[in-house]
């Protein structure tokens, strides 16, 4: 029950994150191609600032994928547990 709490809360954390982030794309979008249609436009400075304005959804989504790992390993271990005891 606890794993499969853990996974629901991983997924929904990694899919807000990345639903918040699809709502700051436009405006990352527009940023970055105006800085590369910019004369004498630097690729790798325009790419650095885009990493630094996603740099907040970094921590959640990463958070979110270990909880549903977490979860996945939890429930792998309780099902090798049964397996093993002979329990169906």
């Amino acid at each position: 029950m606890v794993a499969g709490l853990l996974y629901i809360a991983g997924l929904i954390a990694a899919l807000v994150t990345l639903m918040m982030v699809g709502f700051a794309a436009p405006e990352l979008i527009q940023n970055f191609t105006g800085r590369l249609n910019a004369p004498g436009s630097d690729v790798i400075g325009a790419v650095v600032d885009l990493a630094r304005s996603l740099n907040w959804a970094v921590l959640p989504f990463v958070g979110g994928l270990v909880l549903m790992a977490l979860g996945r390993i939890t429930m792998l271990l309780g099902s090798i547990d049964r397996a093993l005891r002979g329990n169906p």
